[in-house]
């Protein structure tokens, strides 16, 4: 090994010749990788021991020693880097008026707390100028189980919303209604290590609003182990907050304007003084959507043939967020700590739907306007409090947290039908006037204790135990009045419903490194007791106790290239909308229900991860397989009086299997970005119902990005995806595209940053489909103005909001 003098010196002749050698013939250095492990310890001077305060700490890979990251001492002389992958390290010691030191190199292991004691800096020994080694990061890391990005790495997120920035993942398709799916299934979208604390649409608006600056990175785990809630057969997406910060106070504020009415300014701010870190931020954004669709129906089997409806929707909204999280840490074993969010968000939508019913000639003979409006609330709020207790050096600790959420949803609509041109049968109209008033409430009380420790050699075990209590009550009273002036209050229909889920799960994993080898095994026992209520007290109820495997190998064969294989058991619980078998709809011409009996759907999935990186950039393919029995699918049927149902049907079983291909480019001459294509064949067999809806078909994706820096100051984005048209059980979509553009320049000492974006430049997102049935033929469009321009500018306070960890994400792994 050598000795701190010989690598000190091997760092500064290193730091020479990076600087001495011209640009285009400079290699890249290896990149900056994300982690769980955690370093501290403290820098004290070499003559009377006395703790410093502000000196600088980099740490080094001792594979090349390339500097991974850089922080400096508090007050008392301590020192942190948390998100450490398994690895060899040293450390660089540098301060005005003692010499420069370098530790000799030491392992830290995956999961690892590790204390190097106090560390003791000569008085003027030796007089050195600071050391100065760039290392790159890289946005994209591959783990054991998972695939990180790191968000402050990849281009063209400053100023862009989460959902803007999850657009840029290779593996993710988001629709033009927000809604997430990893080849061709909806994942469970986390916060922390922990569910979101909202569902559906509450979560599209929230990803939609909540700023990607307040990320650290997105894991996306397609097969995630036994310690995470087995629900979504399309895996987990883990959304990390920013929370480990260099010591002292930093953060930053933005604030942003574009010209589809939608405005925003936020902050984030951490604290971090002793034992104790505070860590907040807040934002408040304005929005407003416009949004067109067209239907054509033709009724094969019932009159009046042909039914076309066209909708324009105006809506406006306005949403925010608070969260903050304390943490207090007295020593290197215990820490415990607090966390609270509270997400609002509102919308007040106008919307023109005209309906026009048509003979075998598609000549009109019943066209009315039917107008709505309504007012919409959703709130919600989560706290979690709990404790970790850490034995020293390997992993062994003890993890307990309690979780309380609650939301409450309130929404007001009104629909009035104003004008009308009759020629036939008024029997075909809705109700002159339709009152709509909706409450839910959401709870949920969750307990979790997790333990690790070492077992014997390189196995590290892991037990723990999960409860949860979920609960929705809500009350929807609908009002149709067919005559105003003589029955104000019409007929009252409720349409409420009330759930209550019950989960009690434990799971046990073990995790064995072999070398360049890592093994993970696990097993996950769930009960869930299920209760679900309509209006007149019909109450449906449904047990599951099911065994979720799962099982993660990773190898990593040298030269930049790593090998991974994954396999888990995952189901999928059916909600409230799949459910409730009460019609939705208050258009008397089209139904909407839910199917009580619908049962759980479970998947098997198995994927390969193989990754090649080198100095011109990153190769992965990755091809996987999933066997679903149950899927449910929407299914849409006319009947005699032409009016059409749509309900959900378990399918007999569904597979899925295909590849993905993804060339990233490391950046070379300030170019560089990624292009990936996916293929998949979905082979549906819906004997149970009908071998009509059986069949297989095949879909293919791409996507581009790519980045470049311009000048030294100003940097460009752009991507571009584009999906072909796909087959469903009952018909098939059109093609879709989009396509974003950015421009990023940065000012006063790279602290301030000014960001134009451009959204769908071209108008191209929009979608077309085509269904039909033996009852009938269907032909759809909807298009929504996402084309826009956006200007946003940051300002980073304190120490610039540099970033060195893992954030709360570390608990929930």
């Amino acid at each position: 090994m050598r000795t701190a003098r010989a690598r000190l010196a091997a760092v500064t002749f290193g730091t020479v010749f990076f600087l001495a050698t011209p640009a285009a013939s400079q290699e890249p250095p290896p990149p900056q990788r994300t982690g769980t492990g955690i370093l501290t310890g403290i820098v004290a001077s070499g003559d009377v021991g006395a703790p410093l305060a502000s000196v600088t700490v980099e740490l080094h890979s001792a594979t090349d020693s390339v500097q991974l990251a850089r922080t400096v001492t508090n007050a008392e002389g301590r020192f942190r880097f948390e998100g450490l992958p398994e690895d060899r390290y040293f450390l660089v010691l540098s301060t005005i008026g003692y010499g420069g030191v370098t530790t000799e190199d030491f392992e830290l292991a995956s999961e690892e707390i590790r204390n190097l004691g106090t560390l003791r800096m000569p008085l003027d020994a030796v007089a050195l100028e600071p050391i100065e080694v760039s290392g790159e990061r890289n946005a994209v890391t591959q783990e054991a189980d998972r695939t990180s990005y790191n968000v402050g790495v990849m281009p063209g997120t400053e100023g862009a919303s989460v959902t803007e920035t999850l657009q840029m993942l290779p593996e993710l398709e988001i629709d033009i209604d927000g809604r997430i799916t990893v080849q061709g299934s909806a994942p469970v979208i986390y916060i922390n290590g922990r569910p979101a604390p909202m569902r559906g649409e509450a979560l599209s608006v929230f990803l939609e609003q909540f700023p990607a600056d307040y990320l650290q990175r997105i894991e996306v785990l397609d097969n995630p182990s036994a310690r995470y809630g087995a629900a979504g057969s399309g895996g987990i997406i883990n959304l990390v907050m920013k929370e480990g910060v260099e010591l002292g106070v930093s953060g930053n504020v933005f604030a942003n304007a574009g010209t589809r009415g939608q405005y925003g300014l936020g902050g984030r701010v951490t604290a971090q003084r002793g034992d104790w870190t505070v860590n907040g931020g807040s934002f408040l954004r304005l929005n407003d959507v416009e949004r067109s669709s067209f239907d054509l129906r033709q009724n094969l089997v019932a009159q009046p043939p042909f039914l076309q409806q066209d909708t324009h929707t105006d809506r406006s909204g306005l949403s925010g967020n608070v969260d903050l999280q304390t943490r207090y840490e007295p020593n290197d074993r215990v820490r415990v700590f607090a966390e609270g969010r509270l997400s609002r968000s509102g919308n007040d939508s106008h919307s023109l739907t005209t309906t026009t019913h048509m003979d075998d000639v598609e000549s009109p003979f019943l066209v009315y306007d039917r107008a709505s409006e309504s007012d919409s609330r959703n709130v919600s709020a989560d706290v979690s409090t709990g404790f970790d207790y850490r034995w020293e050096r390997r992993v062994h600790e003890l993890n307990f947290e309690v979780s309380l959420q609650n939301g409450r949803q309130r929404g007001d609509s009104r629909r009035e039908i104003t004008t009308e041109l009759v020629d036939d049968d008024v029997a075909l109209l809705p109700s002159e006037l339709t009152l709509e008033e909706e409450s839910e409430r959401d709870r949920e009380v969750s307990l979790r204790l997790d333990y690790t420790r070492p077992l014997f050699a390189d196995v590290r075990a892991e037990i723990g135990v999960r409860s949860e209590r979920e609960s929705s009550d809500a009350d929807r009273i609908i009002r149709l009045i067919d005559d105003p002036l003589n029955d104000p209050y019409g007929t009252a229909l409720d349409r409420g419903f009330d759930q209550t889920s019950v989960t009690n799960a434990i799971y046990g994993t073990l995790r064995r490194q072999f070398g360049q080898l890592s093994m993970q095994l696990g097993l996950r026992a769930e009960h869930v007791d299920r209760e679900f209520e309509v209006p007149g007290g019909e109450t449906f109820r449904r047990e599951y106790t099911n065994f979720f495997p799962s099982a993660n190998l990773s190898m990593r064969l040298g030269d930049g290239r790593q090998v991974r294989l994954s396999y888990s058991r995952r189901v999928g619980l059916p909600g409230a909308s799949v459910l409730n078998p009460t019609d939705l709809s208050t258009d008397p011409m089209n139904r909407r229900v839910g199917n009580p009996d619908i049962e759980a759907r479970y998947t098997h999935s198995l994927s390969m991860n193989a990754s090649w990186s080198g100095s011109a950039g990153n190769l992965r393919f990755a091809p996987f397989y999933r066997a679903t029995t149950n899927d449910w699918t929407r299914i849409t049927t006319v009947d005699d009086e032409g009016v059409s149902t749509r309900t959900y049907q378990n399918l007999a079983g569904q597979s899925q299997y295909g590849a993905s291909l993804t060339y990233s480019l490391r950046q070379r001459g300030g170019w560089g970005g990624n292009v990936s294509v996916t293929g998949r064949r979905d082979v549906r067999d819906a004997s149970n119902l009908s071998s009509r809806y059986s069949g297989d078909s095949f879909r293919w994706s791409s996507r581009v990005n790519l980045s470049a820096q311009v000048t030294g100051d100003l940097s460009a984005q752009g991507n571009f995806s584009y999906s072909p048209p796909t087959d469903l059980p009952q018909g098939r979509t059109d093609a879709s595209y989009r396509s974003d553009l950015g421009f990023r320049y940065r000012l006063l000492g790279n602290r301030a940053s000014l960001r134009l974006s451009l959204q769908d430049p071209f108008g191209l997102r929009s979608t077309t489909s085509r269904t039909q049935d033996l009852t009938y033929i269907q032909l759809g469009r909807s298009q929504e103005t996402t084309r826009s321009a956006q200007i946003n500018l940051s300002y980073a306070l304190g120490g610039g909001g540099r970033v060195r960890g893992g954030g709360g994400g570390g608990r929930g792994r």
